[in-house]
């Protein structure tokens, strides 16, 4: 089973984004975001762990081109609660960094500042989502949390991004 997807939602010939792949270390999402697009899938929001994901993850790395840009992740958070125990997107991270990939973690968690070491000697980028809806994100660590995570990779001399989004017009 593939778990490197290539990245090309929009499929669009006007599209001049490079090309990336996906890599999502979980299935489903743990935030319970309320404005998420993926609500309708029933179980989006149990959290699933992918059985072989390490073996799948290294036989994908070695089908790879050179200098292929990964994102992590499109639609599951990286870094949902049980990482912090887990350590599940760590071993990942460090599988990729054996394979010299560069990777951008997207994500609405505080956890990965455990990893900024780690992402600091890959080629890497972190993009932190902040809403400003806490309300709105049950499950997601709090807006101030995210801001001084964001500000951590900054300091660990890794590219960060801000996300801001969704944009709901009238309310955030």
């Amino acid at each position: 089973m593939r778990v490197i997807r290539e990245f090309d939602p929009w499929k669009s010939p006007l599209c001049t984004c490079p090309k990336k792949y996906s890599f999502n270390p979980y299935t489903g999402c743990a935030h319970g975001c309320l404005y998420c697009y993926a609500t309708y899938i029933p179980s989006f929001f149990k959290l699933r762990e992918k059985r072989n994901l390490f073996r799948n993850l290294e036989r994908d790395l070695q089908e790879l081109p050179a200098n292929a840009l990964i994102s992590m992740s499109n639609s599951s958070d990286p870094y949902p609660p049980v990482e912090k125990a887990r350590e599940i997107t760590r071993k990942c991270l460090e599988i990729m960094k054996d394979y010299d990939v560069r990777v951008m973690v997207v994500t609405k968690s505080d956890i990965v500042v455990r990893d900024l070491r780690l992402l600091s000697e890959m080629r890497s980028a972190v993009s932190i989502t902040i809403t400003g809806l806490d309300e709105f994100e049950p499950n997601a660590p709090p807006t101030e949390k995210r801001i001084e995570a964001l500000k951590a990779v900054k300091d660990a001399g890794i590219p960060a991004v801000l996300r801001l989004d969704p944009v709901i017009p009238g309310v955030n």
